[in-house]
C-alpha cells in the first residue's frame, strides 16, 4: 500500500485490494515487479516480509500493527492475508514506509537495507554528507516519474538548512524551523508548505505519588495554558489541543469529545485539594536541552503549574539521557511530542499501553481503556467505531494517561523551480517522500 500526494491510501505493489470479509484481504500484485537488484518481487517474498514484520521476536517496529495477522496464503499473483479479527488500521500499516517489501536477505537486524522496489534507487551514501538516488526504470510507475536524480544533503543544524535553500544550494528542505518560518514565507521564490502534524503533551510517572492519583493528573490537564504553549514553543505555528488527535474525516471523530479539558486553574486547584494536596507539592519535570521546542514547552508548563501550587524543577539533559530517563521512569512528569505512524485513532494504543517507552507515561496501564481502543480497532461499522472511541475518550478525560498541549505545524520549504510537491496532511507529514514521484523541476 502507499499514499498519493493528497494523503489518500492507494495500492502500491498491489494492482488491487479486495476485502471479501472483515478478516480477509486479497492483494493482487502487479505483473513483472522487480527489486532494484534485478530479482523478482513474488507473492512468496511479500508473505515472508509480512510474517517478519508481524513477528514479535524480530523486534520490528511494525509489530504493533501487524501482530493480528493469523495466516497468509499465496497464489500465482496474489497474497491473501487472514486476520484474527476485523482491523480498521491494517491497510494503513502496510503504507508505513518501513513496511516496504524488500529482498529476503534484508530481513534481519544486521543488514543495512538499501534495496527496494520503489521509484528511486540509492546509488551513493556518504554518512554525514548525503545520499544520491536515481530513477529506477523498472519501477511499475516509472513512466510517470519525471525526476531522473535526487541529491540529498545532510546539514548539521536548522539554520544551515535554511541558508542552503535561500542560497540555491538545495531546492527543498524539510523540518522548517519555527523561528524562520515567517521570514522564509516572505522570501521571493520560496514556498512554505505546512501541515498540522505531531502533537505535544505532558506525561507522568504513575508508579509513585503524587501522579499515581488521577485527580492530580486531571489538575495538570486543567492547569496548562495550551494557547501559551503554542506561542512559547512554535511562535504561533501550531494549535491548542484540548483532547486527542482524531481526523475529522474518520468515522471515530465526535465533536463532543474535541475538548476534554479546558484551561481552568481554579478547577485544577480544587482537584489538587481533593487529592490531598491543598498546598501543592514539588516535582521534577523532564525535558531536553537538545530540542529547543521541548525545553520551551517545559518552561511554559512549569509556569502554569506554579500558578496552582506545584513547584516544578526542570531537568533538561541531552536527548540520549532524556530517552534513558524516560524509559526507566526517572522523572515525575515530562513533556514529549510524537505522532501516530497511522492516522487511524488506534495509534493511541501505542501511547497508553505496551512496554516502557520514553514517549509514554511510565507505568501507565488501564485495561478498560485498552479494551475500548481494541473495540475501536475491531469495529465493523462506523457507528461501532464512533461508540468505541467515544468510550475511550471518556476514560482519557478522567484517567489522563497524558495531558495534551498542542499540535505543531510541520513544514517543507521549496523553491519555485519545484513543481508537484505536496506536504501530506496530519501525521502523514513525515511521509513526504511519497510525493516525489509527482515532482518535476522547471528552470
Amino acid at each position: 500500500m502507499a499514499y498519493d500526494a493528497n494523503g489518500k491510501l492507494i495500492p502500491g505493489l498491489a494492482k488491487s485490494v479486495k476485502n471479501p470479509n472483515p478478516k480477509t484481504y486479497v492483494f493482487t500484485l502487479r505483473k513483472h515487479l522487480e527489486f532494484q537488484n534485478g530479482k523478482r518481487v513474488t507473492p512468496a517474498i511479500v508473505k515472508t516480509n509480512l510474517e517478519y514484520y508481524g513477528d514479535k521476536k524480530t523486534g520490528s517496529g511494525l509489530y504493533t500493527g501487524l501482530k493480528y495477522i493469523e495466516s497468509i496464503d499465496t497464489g500465482a499473483h496474489s497474497v491473501t492475508v487472514h486476520l484474527d479479527g476485523p482491523d480498521t488500521a491494517f491497510l494503513q500499516w502496510l503504507a508505513v514506509p518501513t513496511a516496504a517489501i524488500v529482498p529476503k536477505s534484508s530481513l534481519n537486524k544486521t543488514t543495512s537495507n538499501k534495496i527496494g522496489a520503489g521509484p528511486f534507487k540509492l546509488t551513493k551514501y556518504q554518512p554525514g554528507i548525503g545520499m544520491t538516488f536515481v530513477k529506477f526504470k523498472k519501477y511499475y510507475g516509472a513512466k510517470s516519474v519525471k525526476l531522473h536524480k535526487i541529491e540529498m544533503k545532510f546539514y548539521a543544524d536548522a539554520q544551515s538548512r535554511v541558508n542552503a535553500l535561500t542560497s540555491g544550494d538545495v531546492d527543498l528542505i524539510d523540518y522548517v524551523p519555527w523561528p524562520n518560518w515567517n521570514k522564509l514565507a516572505k522570501t521571493p521564490g520560496v514556498t512554505v508548505a505546512g501541515q498540522q502534524g505531531p502533537f505535544q503533551y505532558v506525561q507522568f510517572n504513575v508508579t509513585k505519588k503524587p501522579f499515581s492519583n488521577p485527580k492530580v493528573r486531571q489538575a495538570v490537564a486543567y492547569a496548562v495554558n495550551r494557547k501559551n504553549s503554542v506561542a512559547a514553543a512554535f511562535q504561533g505555528h501550531g494549535k491548542p489541543l484540548d483532547g486527542v488527535v482524531i481526523p475529522k474525516s474518520d468515522p471515530a471523530y465526535d465533536p463532543q469529545y474535541a475538548n476534554l479539558w479546558s484551561h481552568d486553574p481554579a478547577k485544577a486547584k480544587k482537584l489538587l485539594a481533593q487529592a490531598g494536596y491543598p498546598n501543592g507539592f514539588k516535582a521534577t519535570l523532564l525535558t531536553t536541552s537538545q530540542y529547543q521546542f521541548l525545553e520551551d514547552l517545559g518552561l511554559s508548563v512549569q509556569s502554569d503549574l506554579k500558578a496552582i501550587g506545584i513547584d516544578v524543577k526542570m531537568d533538561s539533559p541531552d536527548w540520549a539521557t532524556r530517552t534513558k530517563k524516560g524509559n526507566s521512569g526517572d522523572y515525575d512528569l515530562a513533556v514529549s511530542g510524537g505522532a501516530g505512524r497511522i492516522t487511524d485513532p488506534s495509534y493511541l494504543m501505542g501511547h497508553v499501553s505496551g512496554p516502557a517507552n520514553y514517549n509514554n507515561s511510565y507505568g501507565y496501564d488501564n485495561p478498560k481503556l485498552n479494551a475500548a481502543l481494541l473495540a475501536g480497532l475491531r469495529a465493523s461499522t462506523p457507528t461501532e467505531k464512533k461508540a468505541a472511541y467515544g468510550k475511550a475518550q471518556q476514560i482519557i478525560k478522567t484517567d489522563v494517561p497524558f495531558a495534551s498541549l498542542n499540535t505543531r505545524s510541520q513544514a517543507f520549504a521549496y523553491s519555485s523551480k519545484v513543481k508537484g510537491f505536496k506536504n501530506l496532511p496530519g501525521f502523514l507529514t513525515f511521509y513526504g517522500g511519497y510525493s516525489f514521484p509527482d515532482v518535476h523541476m522547471t528552470k
